[in-house]
Protein backbone atom coordinates (compact mmCIF):
# COMPACT_ATOMS: atom_id res chain seq x y z
CA UNK A 1 0.00 0.00 0.00
CA UNK A 2 1.18 3.10 -0.83
CA UNK A 3 0.46 6.47 1.16
CA UNK A 4 0.87 9.97 -0.40
CA UNK A 5 0.55 13.27 1.86
CA UNK A 6 -0.50 16.14 0.29
CA UNK A 7 -1.95 19.55 1.61
CA UNK A 8 -2.95 22.37 -1.12
CA UNK A 9 -4.63 25.15 0.46
CA UNK A 10 -6.58 27.82 -1.30
CA UNK A 11 -9.17 30.94 -0.20
CA UNK A 12 -11.92 31.49 -2.27
CA UNK A 13 -14.20 34.03 -0.51
CA UNK A 14 -14.88 32.94 2.88
CA UNK A 15 -13.91 29.57 2.50
CA UNK A 16 -10.74 28.50 3.03
CA UNK A 17 -9.79 24.87 1.21
CA UNK A 18 -7.68 22.70 2.59
CA UNK A 19 -7.47 19.61 0.79
CA UNK A 20 -6.07 16.40 2.71
CA UNK A 21 -4.67 13.59 -0.07
CA UNK A 22 -4.13 10.39 2.34
CA UNK A 23 -3.53 7.44 0.14
CA UNK A 24 -3.88 5.38 -2.66
CA UNK A 25 -5.20 1.90 -1.67
CA UNK A 26 -6.17 -1.74 -2.71
CA UNK A 27 -8.84 -3.54 -1.33
CA UNK A 28 -9.74 -7.33 -2.49
CA UNK A 29 -13.05 -8.35 -0.96
CA UNK A 30 -14.48 -11.29 -0.58
CA UNK A 31 -18.09 -12.04 -2.15
CA UNK A 32 -20.99 -13.88 -1.37
CA UNK A 33 -21.73 -17.45 -2.24
CA UNK A 34 -21.80 -17.35 -6.01
CA UNK A 35 -20.18 -13.61 -6.63
CA UNK A 36 -16.24 -13.05 -7.79
CA UNK A 37 -14.12 -11.21 -5.26
CA UNK A 38 -13.49 -7.69 -6.35
CA UNK A 39 -10.58 -5.88 -6.09
CA UNK A 40 -10.50 -1.77 -5.58
CA UNK A 41 -8.11 0.73 -5.86
CA UNK A 42 -8.79 4.13 -3.88
CA UNK A 43 -6.78 6.92 -4.91
CA UNK A 44 -8.00 9.63 -2.17
CA UNK A 45 -6.60 12.54 -4.93
CA UNK A 46 -6.01 12.67 -8.62
CA UNK A 47 -5.82 16.43 -9.51
CA UNK A 48 -4.89 18.29 -6.67
CA UNK A 49 -4.96 21.71 -8.88
CA UNK A 50 -8.62 21.13 -9.60
CA UNK A 51 -10.58 22.45 -7.66
CA UNK A 52 -14.83 23.59 -6.92
CA UNK A 53 -16.67 26.52 -7.10
CA UNK A 54 -17.95 28.15 -3.91
CA UNK A 55 -20.63 30.67 -4.73
CA UNK A 56 -21.87 33.01 -1.67
CA UNK A 57 -24.90 35.52 -2.89
CA UNK A 58 -24.42 38.69 -3.24
CA UNK A 59 -27.43 39.77 -1.33
CA UNK A 60 -27.14 39.47 2.47
CA UNK A 61 -29.71 42.02 4.20
CA UNK A 62 -32.22 40.65 6.11
CA UNK A 63 -35.69 40.36 4.76
CA UNK A 64 -38.06 42.39 6.64
CA UNK A 65 -40.64 40.24 9.27
CA UNK A 66 -43.60 40.68 11.37
CA UNK A 67 -43.02 39.58 15.23
CA UNK A 68 -46.26 40.64 16.90
CA UNK A 69 -47.83 37.38 17.89
CA UNK A 70 -44.15 36.09 18.94
CA UNK A 71 -42.78 36.33 22.26
CA UNK A 72 -39.73 37.28 22.73
CA UNK A 73 -37.67 36.02 26.09
CA UNK A 74 -34.19 35.14 27.75
CA UNK A 75 -34.76 31.70 27.64
CA UNK A 76 -31.43 30.73 28.47
CA UNK A 77 -31.60 31.84 31.83
CA UNK A 78 -35.46 31.58 32.46
CA UNK A 79 -36.72 28.36 34.68
CA UNK A 80 -39.79 28.50 33.71
CA UNK A 81 -41.45 29.28 30.38
CA UNK A 82 -43.72 32.13 30.24
CA UNK A 83 -47.48 32.23 30.26
CA UNK A 84 -50.57 33.93 31.19
CA UNK A 85 -51.22 34.82 35.77
CA UNK A 86 -53.19 31.91 36.90
CA UNK A 87 -52.16 29.31 34.36
CA UNK A 88 -49.96 26.28 35.55
CA UNK A 89 -46.36 26.78 35.75
CA UNK A 90 -44.35 25.53 33.20
CA UNK A 91 -40.63 24.73 33.80
CA UNK A 92 -38.55 25.10 30.64
CA UNK A 93 -37.29 21.97 28.55
CA UNK A 94 -34.06 20.83 30.12
CA UNK A 95 -35.37 21.64 33.71
CA UNK A 96 -35.06 18.87 36.27
CA UNK A 97 -38.79 19.69 37.05
CA UNK A 98 -40.45 17.80 33.92
CA UNK A 99 -40.21 14.78 32.02
CA UNK A 100 -37.75 14.82 29.17
CA UNK A 101 -39.16 12.71 26.24
CA UNK A 102 -36.30 13.19 23.97
CA UNK A 103 -32.93 12.33 23.31
CA UNK A 104 -31.10 13.07 26.33
CA UNK A 105 -28.31 14.03 24.53
CA UNK A 106 -29.64 17.51 23.40
CA UNK A 107 -30.68 18.48 27.46
CA UNK A 108 -28.01 20.70 27.72
CA UNK A 109 -27.93 22.10 23.37
CA UNK A 110 -29.50 25.27 23.79
CA UNK A 111 -27.00 28.40 24.22
CA UNK A 112 -27.15 31.36 22.18
CA UNK A 113 -23.09 31.02 22.01
CA UNK A 114 -23.60 27.57 20.36
CA UNK A 115 -25.41 29.35 17.62
CA UNK A 116 -29.11 29.06 18.88
CA UNK A 117 -31.88 32.00 18.35
CA UNK A 118 -35.17 32.06 19.05
CA UNK A 119 -37.28 31.87 15.95
CA UNK A 120 -40.97 31.29 17.58
CA UNK A 121 -42.38 31.36 20.57
CA UNK A 122 -46.30 31.79 21.60
CA UNK A 123 -45.40 30.88 25.48
CA UNK A 124 -46.76 34.35 26.88
CA UNK A 125 -47.56 36.33 30.21
CA UNK A 126 -49.65 38.51 28.68
CA UNK A 127 -52.23 36.21 25.58
CA UNK A 128 -53.30 32.41 26.16
CA UNK A 129 -52.86 30.37 23.34
CA UNK A 130 -53.92 27.06 23.16
CA UNK A 131 -51.36 25.47 21.06
CA UNK A 132 -48.16 26.93 22.22
CA UNK A 133 -44.97 26.77 20.36
CA UNK A 134 -41.32 27.50 21.12
CA UNK A 135 -38.85 26.60 18.25
CA UNK A 136 -34.91 27.24 18.14
CA UNK A 137 -33.16 27.57 15.00
CA UNK A 138 -29.52 27.31 14.84
CA UNK A 139 -27.28 29.31 12.82
CA UNK A 140 -24.60 27.28 12.93
CA UNK A 141 -25.59 24.50 11.97
CA UNK A 142 -28.36 24.83 9.87
CA UNK A 143 -31.13 22.85 12.51
CA UNK A 144 -34.35 24.07 13.65
CA UNK A 145 -35.82 22.41 16.41
CA UNK A 146 -39.42 22.35 17.50
CA UNK A 147 -40.10 22.18 21.79
CA UNK A 148 -43.73 20.83 22.69
CA UNK A 149 -44.94 20.48 25.72
CA UNK A 150 -48.16 18.09 26.86
CA UNK A 151 -50.28 19.80 29.73
CA UNK A 152 -52.90 17.21 28.31
CA UNK A 153 -53.72 14.74 31.75
CA UNK A 154 -52.84 11.36 31.05
CA UNK A 155 -55.69 8.74 29.56
CA UNK A 156 -55.68 4.83 29.67
CA UNK A 157 -57.75 4.78 26.72
CA UNK A 158 -54.21 6.36 25.08
CA UNK A 159 -52.25 4.06 26.99
CA UNK A 160 -50.69 2.11 23.71
CA UNK A 161 -50.21 5.06 21.37
CA UNK A 162 -46.40 5.48 22.55
CA UNK A 163 -44.71 6.66 19.45
CA UNK A 164 -44.58 10.95 18.32
CA UNK A 165 -44.91 11.12 14.60
CA UNK A 166 -43.37 14.69 13.83
CA UNK A 167 -43.83 15.97 10.58
CA UNK A 168 -42.24 19.21 8.57
CA UNK A 169 -43.86 20.66 5.34
CA UNK A 170 -43.52 23.16 2.66
CA UNK A 171 -46.11 24.76 0.49
CA UNK A 172 -45.44 27.04 -1.89
CA UNK A 173 -42.87 27.32 -5.07
CA UNK A 174 -40.22 24.52 -5.28
CA UNK A 175 -37.79 24.24 -2.80
CA UNK A 176 -35.16 22.47 -2.14
CA UNK A 177 -34.70 23.57 1.76
CA UNK A 178 -35.98 20.08 2.93
CA UNK A 179 -33.69 17.70 1.10
CA UNK A 180 -31.43 17.27 4.05
CA UNK A 181 -34.53 16.77 6.32
CA UNK A 182 -36.16 13.98 4.03
CA UNK A 183 -33.33 12.26 1.82
CA UNK A 184 -30.25 10.13 2.99
CA UNK A 185 -28.52 10.90 -0.60
CA UNK A 186 -29.53 14.10 -1.19
CA UNK A 187 -31.17 14.22 -5.26
CA UNK A 188 -30.50 17.95 -6.02
CA UNK A 189 -33.23 17.49 -8.84
CA UNK A 190 -35.84 16.23 -6.61
CA UNK A 191 -37.69 18.51 -4.27
CA UNK A 192 -38.97 17.35 -0.96
CA UNK A 193 -42.12 18.88 0.47
CA UNK A 194 -42.38 16.80 3.20
CA UNK A 195 -40.24 15.05 6.26
CA UNK A 196 -41.75 12.70 8.47
CA UNK A 197 -40.10 10.81 11.31
CA UNK A 198 -41.98 8.19 13.79
CA UNK A 199 -39.78 8.26 17.67
CA UNK A 200 -41.01 6.27 20.58
CA UNK A 201 -41.53 8.79 22.98
CA UNK A 202 -45.26 7.77 25.07
CA UNK A 203 -47.65 10.02 25.94
CA UNK A 204 -47.33 11.63 29.49
CA UNK A 205 -48.32 14.68 30.85
CA UNK A 206 -46.17 17.65 31.45
CA UNK A 207 -43.72 16.45 29.37
CA UNK A 208 -41.59 17.82 27.42
CA UNK A 209 -40.53 16.83 23.21
CA UNK A 210 -38.00 17.65 20.59
CA UNK A 211 -38.47 17.27 17.25
CA UNK A 212 -35.67 18.36 14.62
CA UNK A 213 -34.62 18.47 11.73
CA UNK A 214 -31.67 19.85 9.25
CA UNK A 215 -32.40 22.92 6.35
CA UNK A 216 -30.89 22.95 3.39
CA UNK A 217 -30.04 26.67 2.29
CA UNK A 218 -32.17 27.72 -0.81
CA UNK A 219 -31.06 31.00 -2.35
CA UNK A 220 -34.29 31.99 -3.99
CA UNK A 221 -36.18 32.06 -0.83
CA UNK A 222 -35.29 35.43 0.01
CA UNK A 223 -37.47 36.15 -3.44
CA UNK A 224 -40.64 34.99 -2.18
CA UNK A 225 -43.12 35.90 0.42
CA UNK A 226 -45.96 34.77 3.14
CA UNK A 227 -48.71 33.38 1.80
CA UNK A 228 -46.80 32.09 -1.42
CA UNK A 229 -44.76 29.83 1.08
CA UNK A 230 -45.33 28.03 4.54
CA UNK A 231 -44.06 25.71 6.69
CA UNK A 232 -45.64 23.41 8.25
CA UNK A 233 -45.29 21.63 11.93
CA UNK A 234 -47.65 18.16 12.70
CA UNK A 235 -47.33 16.22 15.75
CA UNK A 236 -49.39 13.25 16.15
CA UNK A 237 -49.05 9.89 18.56
CA UNK A 238 -49.45 6.52 17.02
CA UNK A 239 -49.71 2.81 17.85
CA UNK A 240 -46.96 0.50 16.38
CA UNK A 241 -48.48 -2.95 15.50
CA UNK A 242 -45.18 -4.33 14.12
CA UNK A 243 -41.71 -3.00 13.56
CA UNK A 244 -38.36 -4.80 12.76
CA UNK A 245 -34.65 -3.47 12.17
CA UNK A 246 -31.89 -5.53 10.32
CA UNK A 247 -34.32 -8.51 10.84
CA UNK A 248 -34.77 -7.70 14.89
CA UNK A 249 -37.22 -6.65 17.41
CA UNK A 250 -35.89 -3.71 19.02
CA UNK A 251 -37.46 -4.03 22.13
CA UNK A 252 -37.40 -0.89 24.22
CA UNK A 253 -34.77 0.69 22.11
CA UNK A 254 -35.72 4.34 21.85
CA UNK A 255 -34.41 4.57 17.88
CA UNK A 256 -36.42 7.23 15.46
CA UNK A 257 -36.66 6.23 11.89
CA UNK A 258 -37.66 8.06 8.43
CA UNK A 259 -38.17 6.84 4.52
CA UNK A 260 -37.40 9.31 2.01
CA UNK A 261 -40.36 11.08 0.54
CA UNK A 262 -42.90 8.83 3.10
CA UNK A 263 -45.50 10.37 5.28
CA UNK A 264 -46.49 8.17 8.31
CA UNK A 265 -49.55 10.37 9.09
CA UNK A 266 -50.45 9.95 6.02
CA UNK A 267 -49.56 5.82 5.45
CA UNK A 268 -51.35 4.38 8.28
CA UNK A 269 -52.08 0.73 8.08
CA UNK A 270 -49.84 -0.78 5.99
CA UNK A 271 -45.96 -2.30 6.47
CA UNK A 272 -43.32 0.14 5.12
CA UNK A 273 -40.11 -0.64 4.19
CA UNK A 274 -36.99 -0.65 2.11
CA UNK A 275 -34.91 2.74 2.19
CA UNK A 276 -35.57 3.15 5.61
CA UNK A 277 -32.73 5.09 8.19
CA UNK A 278 -32.47 5.98 11.68
CA UNK A 279 -31.94 9.62 12.52
CA UNK A 280 -29.41 9.61 15.76
CA UNK A 281 -29.40 12.92 17.66
CA UNK A 282 -26.19 12.32 19.90
CA UNK A 283 -23.78 10.29 20.57
CA UNK A 284 -24.97 8.52 23.22
CA UNK A 285 -28.09 8.27 20.92
CA UNK A 286 -25.50 5.65 18.79
CA UNK A 287 -25.90 3.13 21.52
CA UNK A 288 -29.55 2.69 21.14
CA UNK A 289 -28.36 0.85 18.13
CA UNK A 290 -26.97 -1.97 19.94
CA UNK A 291 -28.39 -5.08 18.88
CA UNK A 292 -29.74 -3.39 15.69
CA UNK A 293 -26.36 -3.15 14.35
CA UNK A 294 -22.55 -4.86 16.12
CA UNK A 295 -20.61 -3.25 18.77
CA UNK A 296 -17.75 -3.12 15.81
CA UNK A 297 -20.31 -0.86 13.97
CA UNK A 298 -21.34 1.39 16.50
CA UNK A 299 -17.85 2.02 17.75
CA UNK A 300 -16.58 2.57 14.35
CA UNK A 301 -19.66 5.14 13.69
CA UNK A 302 -18.39 7.02 17.58
CA UNK A 303 -14.90 6.80 16.53
CA UNK A 304 -15.15 8.70 12.77
CA UNK A 305 -17.42 11.05 14.67
CA UNK A 306 -13.46 12.24 16.36
CA UNK A 307 -11.44 11.73 13.95
CA UNK A 308 -10.82 13.40 10.23
CA UNK A 309 -12.73 10.79 8.27
CA UNK A 310 -17.12 9.97 7.83
CA UNK A 311 -16.46 6.08 7.87
CA UNK A 312 -19.56 4.97 6.72
CA UNK A 313 -21.46 8.18 7.36
CA UNK A 314 -23.37 9.53 4.28
CA UNK A 315 -25.39 12.49 5.95
CA UNK A 316 -24.46 14.02 9.38
CA UNK A 317 -24.08 17.24 11.36
CA UNK A 318 -21.36 16.47 13.94
CA UNK A 319 -20.16 18.55 16.81
CA UNK A 320 -17.41 15.94 18.64
CA UNK A 321 -16.62 18.28 21.64
CA UNK A 322 -20.50 18.52 22.64
CA UNK A 323 -21.27 14.85 22.04
CA UNK A 324 -23.71 16.05 18.70
CA UNK A 325 -24.23 13.21 15.81
CA UNK A 326 -27.22 14.35 14.20
CA UNK A 327 -27.65 11.82 11.36
CA UNK A 328 -29.11 9.46 9.03
CA UNK A 329 -28.17 5.83 9.43
CA UNK A 330 -29.42 3.60 6.72
CA UNK A 331 -30.92 0.50 8.37
CA UNK A 332 -32.78 -2.18 6.98
CA UNK A 333 -36.62 -2.09 8.59
CA UNK A 334 -40.27 -2.31 8.34
CA UNK A 335 -42.91 -0.60 10.31
CA UNK A 336 -46.75 -0.30 10.64
CA UNK A 337 -48.65 1.62 12.50
CA UNK A 338 -52.05 2.06 13.53
CA UNK A 339 -54.85 3.56 11.44
CA UNK A 340 -55.99 5.40 13.89
CA UNK A 341 -53.62 8.38 15.40
CA UNK A 342 -53.90 10.46 18.66
CA UNK A 343 -53.93 14.18 17.09
CA UNK A 344 -51.43 16.08 19.51
CA UNK A 345 -51.46 19.97 18.51
CA UNK A 346 -52.83 19.81 14.87
CA UNK A 347 -50.81 21.42 12.17
CA UNK A 348 -49.08 24.99 12.91
CA UNK A 349 -48.63 26.63 9.68
CA UNK A 350 -46.09 29.33 10.02
CA UNK A 351 -43.69 31.46 7.82
CA UNK A 352 -40.40 30.14 6.99
CA UNK A 353 -37.77 32.68 7.92
CA UNK A 354 -35.37 33.78 5.16
CA UNK A 355 -38.38 35.33 3.13
CA UNK A 356 -40.81 38.82 3.31
CA UNK A 357 -42.51 38.01 6.11
CA UNK A 358 -44.45 41.78 6.94
CA UNK A 359 -47.95 40.52 5.82
CA UNK A 360 -47.91 37.47 8.16
CA UNK A 361 -51.11 36.53 9.88
CA UNK A 362 -50.34 34.49 13.11
CA UNK A 363 -46.25 33.92 13.91
CA UNK A 364 -43.65 35.49 11.90
CA UNK A 365 -39.99 34.58 12.69
CA UNK A 366 -38.05 36.19 15.13
CA UNK A 367 -35.42 35.32 13.29
CA UNK A 368 -35.61 35.81 9.76
CA UNK A 369 -32.40 35.10 7.92
CA UNK A 370 -32.75 32.55 5.38
CA UNK A 371 -32.09 28.84 7.21
CA UNK A 372 -29.31 26.42 6.43
CA UNK A 373 -25.92 26.19 5.85
CA UNK A 374 -25.24 25.45 1.84
CA UNK A 375 -27.07 23.16 -1.35
CA UNK A 376 -24.87 22.42 -4.44
CA UNK A 377 -26.49 23.86 -7.49
CA UNK A 378 -26.05 21.10 -9.66
CA UNK A 379 -25.12 17.06 -9.64
CA UNK A 380 -21.41 16.36 -9.31
CA UNK A 381 -19.96 14.74 -12.13
CA UNK A 382 -18.18 11.03 -11.89
CA UNK A 383 -16.57 9.73 -15.33
CA UNK A 384 -16.61 5.92 -15.47
CA UNK A 385 -14.64 4.63 -18.17
CA UNK A 386 -13.34 0.94 -19.03
CA UNK A 387 -9.41 0.49 -19.47
CA UNK A 388 -7.33 -2.55 -20.27
CA UNK A 389 -5.80 -4.79 -17.52
CA UNK A 390 -6.91 -5.87 -13.78
CA UNK A 391 -8.70 -3.12 -12.58
CA UNK A 392 -11.01 -1.91 -16.10
CA UNK A 393 -13.85 -0.39 -13.97
CA UNK A 394 -12.13 3.29 -13.06
CA UNK A 395 -14.54 5.89 -11.73
CA UNK A 396 -13.16 9.13 -11.64
CA UNK A 397 -14.61 12.76 -9.65
CA UNK A 398 -14.99 16.21 -11.91
CA UNK A 399 -13.89 17.92 -9.08
CA UNK A 400 -14.60 20.82 -10.93
CA UNK A 401 -18.11 20.51 -11.75
CA UNK A 402 -18.76 20.57 -7.55
CA UNK A 403 -20.92 23.83 -7.33
CA UNK A 404 -21.02 25.28 -3.69
CA UNK A 405 -23.63 27.61 -2.21
CA UNK A 406 -22.64 28.95 0.60
CA UNK A 407 -25.38 31.12 3.01
CA UNK A 408 -23.86 34.47 2.89
CA UNK A 409 -25.39 35.36 6.16
CA UNK A 410 -23.12 32.73 7.77
CA UNK A 411 -19.95 34.63 7.42
CA UNK A 412 -20.84 37.10 9.85
CA UNK A 413 -20.55 34.62 12.62
CA UNK A 414 -18.50 31.43 11.49
CA UNK A 415 -15.96 30.51 8.78
CA UNK A 416 -16.22 27.42 6.55
CA UNK A 417 -13.08 25.39 5.60
CA UNK A 418 -11.22 22.10 5.34
CA UNK A 419 -13.82 21.09 2.11
CA UNK A 420 -13.32 17.66 1.37
CA UNK A 421 -15.14 15.50 -2.14
CA UNK A 422 -14.96 11.97 -2.67
CA UNK A 423 -16.76 9.48 -4.30
CA UNK A 424 -18.47 6.50 -2.62
CA UNK A 425 -18.73 2.97 -3.69
CA UNK A 426 -19.91 -0.62 -3.01
CA UNK A 427 -19.85 -3.77 -4.58
CA UNK A 428 -22.96 -5.37 -5.98
CA UNK A 429 -23.12 -7.81 -3.85
CA UNK A 430 -22.39 -5.87 -0.64
CA UNK A 431 -24.87 -5.84 2.75
CA UNK A 432 -28.30 -4.06 2.10
CA UNK A 433 -27.60 -1.87 5.06
CA UNK A 434 -24.79 1.14 3.96
CA UNK A 435 -24.00 1.21 7.56
CA UNK A 436 -22.21 -2.40 7.90
CA UNK A 437 -21.25 -2.10 4.28
CA UNK A 438 -17.59 -2.09 3.13
CA UNK A 439 -17.20 1.61 1.51
CA UNK A 440 -14.84 2.32 -1.15
CA UNK A 441 -13.67 5.92 -0.71
CA UNK A 442 -11.54 8.40 -2.95
CA UNK A 443 -11.81 10.99 -6.05
CA UNK A 444 -10.90 7.91 -7.99
CA UNK A 445 -11.90 4.10 -7.79
CA UNK A 446 -10.44 1.61 -10.26
CA UNK A 447 -12.11 -2.18 -9.99
CA UNK A 448 -12.10 -5.28 -11.23
CA UNK A 449 -15.68 -5.48 -11.33
CA UNK A 450 -18.72 -2.56 -11.59
CA UNK A 451 -19.55 -0.79 -8.25
CA UNK A 452 -22.66 0.75 -7.09
CA UNK A 453 -21.96 4.39 -6.88
CA UNK A 454 -23.69 5.82 -4.31
CA UNK A 455 -23.09 9.38 -4.91
CA UNK A 456 -20.76 12.01 -3.94
CA UNK A 457 -19.68 12.93 -0.47
CA UNK A 458 -18.84 16.19 0.69
CA UNK A 459 -17.69 17.25 3.87
CA UNK A 460 -16.21 20.42 5.89
CA UNK A 461 -15.72 22.50 9.05
CA UNK A 462 -17.72 25.03 10.55
CA UNK A 463 -15.78 27.01 12.93
CA UNK A 464 -17.52 29.52 15.00
CA UNK A 465 -15.95 32.83 15.36
CA UNK A 466 -16.99 33.24 19.16
CA UNK A 467 -14.57 30.22 19.94
CA UNK A 468 -17.66 27.49 19.91
CA UNK A 469 -17.53 24.06 19.89
CA UNK A 470 -16.76 23.18 15.69
CA UNK A 471 -19.03 21.38 13.99
CA UNK A 472 -18.72 18.69 10.90
CA UNK A 473 -21.06 18.84 7.69
CA UNK A 474 -21.06 15.52 5.61
CA UNK A 475 -23.78 15.24 3.13
CA UNK A 476 -23.99 12.81 0.30
CA UNK A 477 -25.41 14.01 -3.40
CA UNK A 478 -26.70 11.34 -6.55
CA UNK A 479 -23.97 11.97 -8.74
CA UNK A 480 -23.99 12.58 -12.64
CA UNK A 481 -22.43 8.99 -13.78
CA UNK A 482 -21.33 9.90 -17.28
CA UNK A 483 -20.20 6.41 -19.15
CA UNK A 484 -17.55 6.88 -21.51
Amino acid sequence: MKKNHIILTCKVALATLIFNFTLISCHKDKGSSGEKAVEVEETATINPGAQPTITIPANATVPPTKTGLNFSFNWENAQTMPVVPGQPTVPVPWSDQVVRNYDPGLRYDYKKSDGWELVYNSFSDTLRFPNRVFILYNKFRGVVRYYTYNSTPSNPSVDNYRSLINEVALHGPVSNLLNYADQLIVDVNIKSFTASMIEPWPITDKAWYISQFEMAYDSNLIKLEWPLTSFDWTLDFAQVMELSLNDKNPGNKMIALQKPGNSFITNRGVAIGSNMQAHVKSVSGLDELLGTFSVSTINNLKKTIFDSTAGNKLNATLVPQSGLADSKLDVPASIRINNSLVGYEGTHSMAPPGADNTRVLGLAPLFNEPMGIFYLSAPPVIQHTKADGPLPEQYTLDITSLKYIINPFIQNYVTVRNFRQEIVATATYETSSLTEARLYQGQQLKASAPLTILGVRVSFDVVPKNGSAPIKIIKTFKADLRNS
